[in-house]
């Protein structure tokens, strides 16, 4: 598997979740479940993608950032990155992450706007 696979299922599970969100948020009902997996799902992605990133750039990963990655991805992930890039390419890769968060925010609420269009009208 490849980051690019990893970072367009992280896509795949956060469009999911806006659907869901959507869903529960229509029907009123809370859906705890679903938080839990899909915690888990991003998660367990996240550190896919960071295990192979770190492989392919030969960069010893240590026992607390591994934590950090699963744990609080928001302040692990750019740590990692500023880290592991070579002096020239850190804050166009920090650009690139900030690009993947705005998409990952566009594709949750494109789950709930397609949840709205083709979910069930409200009778």
């Amino acid at each position: 598997m490849k980051t690019a696979h990893v970072l367009i299922l992280l896509v795949a599970v956060t469009l999911v979740a806006g659907v869901v969100d959507a869903r529960d948020m229509a029907l009123h009902i809370q859906s705890n479940g679903w938080a839990v997996l899909s915690t888990v799902l991003f998660s367990f992605l996240s550190f896919c993608w960071y295990r192979i990133d770190s492989e392919a750039r030969r960069y010893r990963r240590s026992r607390w950032l591994n934590v950090g990655i699963v744990m609080l991805a928001i302040v692990a992930v750019p740590y990692y990155i500023a880290r592991s890039r070579p002096a020239g390419q850190k804050s166009r890769a920090l650009l690139r992450l900030a690009g993947f968060c705005v998409l990952l925010g566009a594709a949750g609420a494109l789950g709930g706007i397609a949840y709205e269009w083709l979910g069930p009208s409200p009778i």
